[in-house]
């Protein structure tokens, strides 16, 4: 611990905090990063790897930018460059690019975290389309072909 460290404790968000003799109250884990990699950039935060709050050791500390940091703590993962989620409709981890964008209607947000197949099975079900969808075999049920009615 820096020899200008006054006191030390556990906050109630989890993370371990320190007051300077300054006054000033720091993350413990950002001074354990800054004092082996100099001042974090703007737009960065420092993550633990293992999610572990108080484990504050060099080596489980990564500094990431803001969006990367969000997405490590909501369940998605990198691989060899690309990013995997969850559905969570049927579990299955894809590429981020598989599921639909976020959008938001006046400030709340309109669609969920679903991949692309299943967000549109909900949005069928949503207009009250029941049963089957490939029941015939046919990829092109529920597909509109023709003059609209009604």
């Amino acid at each position: 611990m820096n020899k200008n460290t006054q006191t030390r404790w556990l906050g109630s968000d989890g993370y371990y905090q320190i007051k300077l003799a300054c006054g000033t109250i720091v993350g413990e884990h950002r001074m354990v990063w800054e004092e082996a990699h100099g001042p974090i950039p703007d737009g960065f935060q420092i993550h633990h790897k293992n999610h572990i709050r108080t484990d504050n050791r060099i080596e489980n500390l990564e500094c990431v930018d803001t969006v990367t940091h969000k997405r490590l703590h909501v369940g998605h993962r990198q691989v060899e460059g690309v990013w995997f989620k969850t559905c969570t409709q049927c579990r299955v981890e894809q590429p981020e690019e598989d599921f639909p964008t976020k959008r938001y209607v006046d400030g709340v947000r309109v669609t969920r975290g679903n991949c692309r197949e299943c967000e549109r099975e909900r949005q069928r079900l949503k207009k009250g389309h029941t049963g089957n969808r490939f029941a015939d075999g046919s990829p092109l049920f529920g597909r509109h072909f023709g003059p609209r009615s009604g």
